[in-house]
């Protein structure tokens, strides 16, 4: 009984909805005028901000611009190592394009004490996703982050999880909460990651390697899943959870992989 009133009072926190026979919602478009207008903090001569299109183009990398309030349209980043820091920011896309698009690696960090969104919604283009980058993406931070997809959630090439925030990632039931080549999460991150209502919770072309964190795969197909070396002989591929913890809840399958590539050296808990 503890174990369940526990469980309800962290969704009821999070701004989620969940009950016996029911999948978890996310309330974003019930939020959405609480954010007043957008700014994006330093506004020097590396941003650009055009109608529905804010570009960040630094001249030198690991600038951190701090973006806050509502914004309709895409924001892009094209700088290797740019912070996109949100502190209190609901950036949305509704032509179904990436809201957040990076051209290079981007990270998203999220303010203390902060809730954030980045949606797209609307006809979706080829499996886009709310977060997109051509790329390395890294999420962190120690706010909330909000990430819903039109496809997938966050899409990119290697993927990162770190700080100690709370990230919400879904897809669409054709597909993913996190689509990437890898994703990797390392030792001493004490973050909360939730994959909802999605084909795969985290769909990775080559591996998927896990050492710390808590994990809570809700509602979707697969919870974890890589391809198979049929699709190149030369790649690596395989789940390895060493670290952390893993929440499931109503996945069809926990995982999906090569034979024998699936090594979880930590308990897996059913909600």
């Amino acid at each position: 009984m503890r174990k369940n009133i526990v469980f309800i009072a962290m969704c009821l926190v999070a701004g989620i909805c969940f009950s016996q026979n029911q999948r978890i919602k996310i309330d974003f478009a019930g939020v959405k005028g609480q954010y007043g207008a957008v700014s994006v903090s330093p506004m020097d001569g590396g941003v650009t901000m055009s109608g529905n299109r804010i570009v960040l183009a630094p001249k030198k990398e690991e600038v951190t611009y701090t973006i806050s309030g509502y914004f309709d349209g895409q924001i892009v980043n094209k700088t290797k190592n740019t912070v996109i820091k949100l502190k209190g920011a609901y950036l949305e896309n509704t032509s179904g394009e990436a809201a957040l698009y990076g051209e290079a690696k981007t990270e998203v960090s999220t303010s203390k004490g902060t809730v954030n969104y980045i949606v797209s919604q609307g006809d979706s283009h080829p499996k886009a996703a709310a977060v997109q980058c051509k790329k390395n993406i890294v999420f962190g931070g120690s706010g909330t982050l909000y990430v819903v997809g039109p496809y997938h959630g966050a899409k990119g090439d290697d993927v990162k999880i770190k700080g100690s925030g709370v990230f919400y990632f879904q897809g669409t039931e054709k597909g993913s909460g996190i689509n990437c080549r890898s994703l990797v999460v390392e030792k001493d991150k004490n973050f909360t990651a939730y994959f909802l209502n999605s084909k795969n919770g985290v769909k990775a072309d080559n591996t998927i390697s896990i050492a710390s964190g808590t994990f809570c795969f809700y509602d979707n197909g697969t919870a974890l899943k890589t391809d198979t070396s049929q699709d190149d002989p030369k790649e690596k591929h395989g789940i390895l959870i060493s670290g952390g913890m893993i929440r499931t809840h109503g996945n069809k399958n926990l995982y999906a992989t090569e034979k024998d590539s699936f090594k979880a050296r930590v308990k897996i808990v059913e909600e």
